[in-house]
Formats: C-alpha cells, structure tokens, sequence
C-alpha cells in the first residue's frame, strides 16, 4: 500500500515530469548504432507520451525539449570529428551545442501541440493528432536550406524488411507515424481516455494504415530484369588529412591502381563506381574527363562512374560524372542538397571572413537538374552524400525509370563513429521507398548494398581498403511513393488543419451563445 502510495505521489511530482521525458531520451538511444535494437522505438517513446499528454502546454514543451536533449547529442555527437579539428574548441562546442538546441526546439514545439491536441478532449482526436504531430515536425526539419535529417525516429527500422514494406506505400513517412500511433494508443488506454467504442474504432484505424503499407507492396508490379550489371565498387580508404591538404593528384593515382587490379580479378567488369570527389574537373578549359581515366577506360573498355569537385565557369559543384568509351558528350549530375553551412551558406563570405579558416566553406552551387547515366541500356542514377538522406529526392531518379541508384560518399571526416553506420542504414529506406537497388560507395566505409526490397547484399568494414566486384540486380519495383511523392505528411497535415478549425470554431461558437433561460449564468435583472 505504501509503495502505491509513493507511485502516485511521484507522478504528481513535478519531477516525474522532468524524469520521463528524459527517460525516452535515453531509451529510443538503445534503437541506433552501434545497438541496433529497432523494436525499442517501438516503445521508448511511452514516457514521454505519458507525461506529455497530462502536463499543461509549456510543461509539455519543456518535456519534449529534455527528451531531445540526450537522444539529440548521442546521434550527432560524430559531428565533432570535423567540427574539433578545423575550429577553435569554443567554436566547435557553441556549433554542438546551437545544433542540438536547435532540434530540441522541434521536439519541444511536438510535445506543447500535443498537449493542446489532449486539451481537445476528444481521445480519438488526440490518438490521431500526436503522429500526425509527429510527422509534421520531422518533415518540417527536412524543408528549406537547413534541413538536416539525421537521427529521424523511422531510420531505427532500417534493419526490419516487412517494416519497409511500408515505406513504398507511404514514404519514409509511414514509419514514424505508425510507431507513435501504436504508443498513443498503449497511453490513452491506460490513462483511461480511450475506451469502448472510440478505442475499437481508433485501433482499427491502426490496423488499417499498418496493414496496408505491410501488404501493399503484394499489389505493386515488379519488374525483374535477367542480365545484371557487373560492378566493382572501389573503396580507397584515404584519409581526411590527405584530403585536406589537396593530395589530388595521389588520391586519382591510388583509385586508378585499385580499378586495375580489380578489373584484373574480375574481367567481367562494366562498370566501376569511386566515391565522392575523387578527380577535379575544370570544365572551364576543357569539357572532358582527367586524362588517366580516359587512358584506362580506353584499355579495359570499361565505364566508370565517379564523383569530381566540378569548377564550371563562376560556380564550384559537388559532381558525379560517367566516363564511357565512345560518349560524344559527358553526362554530369551537380548535388542538388547540399549540406548547410559546410557546402552551402546564403552569406558565405561573411562567415568564413569570421572562421578565417584554410577551407572554404558554403562555397558550393547547387545543382537543378536530374541526370540520368545509361549503362548498356540500364538507365542508373547517383546522388552525392547527403542527398541519400531525402527520400522526395532519390525518388525523382527513380521516377525517370533507375534501375539502380548509388550514392557515392566521403565519411572519413567522421572516423568510425556511429555516423558511418547510420549514413549507411538511410539506403535501405531509400531502396524501399522507390523500389530500386541502392549501393553507397564511401571512400573509408561504410561501403554497402540493398536490393529493390531493403534487404542488405553486402557491405564493408571502417577505414579499410576494400573492391566489391558483384553483379547487381537491375529488378524494379513501381511504389506508391515513387509516383506520388509526400502524399502522407500532406494528407495528415489537411487532417489536422481541418480539425483543429472546426474545434476552434466550435469552441467560438459555445462562448458567444446567449445562456439558456435559467441556467445560472444569465445575468440579474
């Protein structure tokens, strides 16, 4: 009796509201690497949603913004390999720091809606709110030139093929929205706010959106292809203080003498994949590529795909380029999403005239047109780095008809923390959401692959030097979300707007009523 006495005073507490936000901050941490444990997303987030929906709006926000603060740091604690080495400690602490408190504002802006959603009164109305809540800030984090979305709750089920069933029929979207609606409804059932009918009919609604998107897929045509595309993707292992110092011409000699050996050992070799930023071009002298490439693709007749810093008159572009025997023009793709302030700043003379740094930083243009590379027919596509973690964006190529897509990547700025891994998982949701195989080639690791489903083929070690030679398969699945895009954020977002209308009009309405004869607020005479 005692102990249930003590429960009941702790969770009137004012401390029990700081506890379990924090307590989910430290939980969903067990879903990312190097853990790994998918299935506790699943229900990490209950504290949270505990306290959030019982606590008035700015005690919510408070929550939502202490649940972030530990989650927040732990996956974007890899930042500091760059950050530590190229600025003073107190520049690279104030950018930690103004990061993290910068996404703890969207958990914060979360948790203060859905208490308001609870407010409503209406326990279906909550039920449906919080993941449509949810959803609406994480996509609002993946909009405009800030957009950064690392450490998203649904990249946790990278590893759960059924679970990406979904993500072709609704986007990386359904993920996280299925996950918080499965909590919310544990909550409210247990607050006793859902029950009887409105719990049938909500858990039904559950039912429905997560049957759907698992079983969906059995509906969506695929079409398999019986030659593959024999590939070596060459990983060089070189590091950042090569790189930083502009050893370009060694790091091109060291690329080109691992594709000679790999074309050695595996003579069936088409084509050949480097990660970003290999070679320099300079299309302002001449639009061709560096005359090595030319000289071994002419020798082994093989095509070879590869990422280039790209100065084309006044502009610097983030490329990738095929270099093909024969090609009357060469076909370039310029990174459309490039990472903020690093590659790309509004003001970027005025900030690295403050850092004063060896590096030029947000110097880079950004790319507009979607580019298409043909390999005997296939037609395959590449993205640069961050792009693969913009699912409307990869979904484009697959659009114009990929049958594979690779990202090709540099992360050894980020040594062997967990941002290899959790760059590495992104494709897997991607390769899921457009139905296309979807290979990164990363010059230290992680290098690795996913068939048109997001099951994993192969992938590589940390900081090693390493060829994959594999035929890949060109299979293709068509998806809902290939065709139509972020339908799913847009449709609960119409959701939300349309009830949260009615509910304001509704509770107008009740206050500017005339009292009913009687009743004991109508005034003396």
């Amino acid at each position: 009796m005692s102990s249930l006495l003590n429960l009941q005073q702790l969770k009137s507490s004012p401390r029990f509201y700081l506890i379990c936000p924090l307590l989910s901050g430290i939980l969903i941490i067990l879903a990312f690497p190097p853990f790994e444990q998918g299935y506790a997303a699943w229900f990490a987030l209950l504290p949270l949603l505990w306290a959030t929906l019982r606590s008035a709006p700015f005690n919510a926000f408070k929550a939502g913004f202490l649940f972030s603060l530990p989650f927040t740091l732990y996956v974007n604690y890899y930042l500091g390999y760059v950050l530590y080495p190229y600025l003073s400690d107190i520049l690279a602490t104030v950018a930690m720091i103004g990061l993290v408190l910068y996404i703890s504002l969207f958990y914060g802006v979360f948790a203060l809606t859905a208490s308001l959603a609870a407010r409503s009164g209406r326990a279906w109305f909550t039920a449906l709110a919080v993941p449509s809540l949810w959803l609406g800030v994480e996509y609002l984090r993946s909009l405009t030139f800030l957009a950064y979305n690392v450490g998203y709750l649904g990249y946790t089920q990278w590893g759960y093929p059924t679970a990406l069933n979904i993500v072709s029929v609704y986007g990386y979207w359904g993920l996280p929205f299925v996950i918080v609606f499965f909590q919310v409804i544990i909550i409210l059932f247990f607050q006793k706010k859902l029950q009887g009918k409105n719990f049938v009919a909500v858990t039904v609604t559950f039912l429905i959106i997560l049957t759907a998107g698992m079983l969906g897929p059995a509906f969506q045509e695929v079409e398999k292809k019986d030659e593959p595309l024999y590939t070596a993707m060459v990983q060089g292992n070189i590091q950042p203080e090569r790189i930083a110092r502009q050893d370009r011409q060694n790091i091109l000699d060291h690329y080109l003498d691992l594709t000679e050996r790999a074309i050695q050992d595996n003579p069936e070799v088409e084509l050949v994949v480097w990660p970003e930023t290999v070679a320099r071009l300079d299309f302002r002298i001449e639009r061709t590529h560096p005359e090595e490439i030319i000289i071994l693709g002419e020798e082994h007749g093989i095509n070879l795909l590869y990422g280039a810093r790209l100065q084309k008159s006044d502009h610097l572009y983030n490329a990738i380029t095929l270099y093909s025997r024969g090609q009357e023009q060469i076909p370039v793709y310029n990174k459309h999403r490039l990472v903020p302030f690093v590659e790309f700043f509004p003001a970027e003379q005025v900030l690295n005239r403050i850092l004063q740094l060896d590096l030029l930083l947000g110097s880079y243009t950004p790319g507009e047109e979607i580019t298409m590379f043909d390999m005997k027919g296939f037609p395959v596509a590449g993205v640069v780095c961050f792009e693969s973690y913009f699912g409307d964006h990869m979904r484009l190529f697959a659009k114009e008809g990929a049958l594979h897509q690779f990202v090709v990547t540099n992360d050894a700025w980020f040594g062997e923390s967990i941002g290899l891994e959790q760059h590495a998982q992104v494709a897997a949701i991607r390769a899921a959401e457009t139905g296309a195989g979807v290979t990164q080639v990363a010059n230290s690791g992680i290098t690795i692959s996913f068939d048109y489903r997001g099951r994993e083929l192969f992938r590589s070690g940390k900081s090693e030097t390493e060829i994959f030679a594999v035929p890949l398969d060109m299979t293709r699945r068509e998806t809902v979300y290939t065709r139509y895009g972020d339908y799913f954020p847009a449709l609960w977002g119409i959701f939300l707007l349309i009830t949260a209308s009615y509910f304001i009009y509704k509770s107008i309405q009740g206050n500017s009523s005339p009292p009913r004869p009687g009743s004991r607020h109508q005034p003396n005479r």
